[in-house]
């Protein structure tokens, strides 16, 4: 599977998730682990790490840490996100 800058990676209940650093977050149904299919793409964030555990993902992004509901793999709902900034 062809990725463009892959980091952190979770999987639960045969959902897998990979984040692509500067390219955000993929969503994927791994339910045939021989044939995975990509069911998201979130361009609009740096993503570096997640955990998933009972429909919760935790994210970490350069920018914060967010929390999202992925009950419906099709379409992950963001609950909060924790703002952080670099200090120069």
């Amino acid at each position: 599977y062809s990725m463009e800058s892959p980091y952190g990676l979770g999987i639960d209940n045969k959902k897998l998730f990979i984040c692509e650093g500067t390219s955000g977050l993929k969503t994927f149904d791994a339910s045939k682990p021989m044939d995975i299919k990509q069911l998201q793409h979130f361009k609009e964030m740096n993503a570096y790490d997640v955990i998933p555990l009972n429909n919760t993902l935790m994210l970490i992004g350069k920018d914060g840490l967010y929390q999202y509901d992925y009950s419906n793999p099709n379409s992950l709902k963001l609950l909060s996100k924790i703002s952080v900034k670099a200090n120069n």
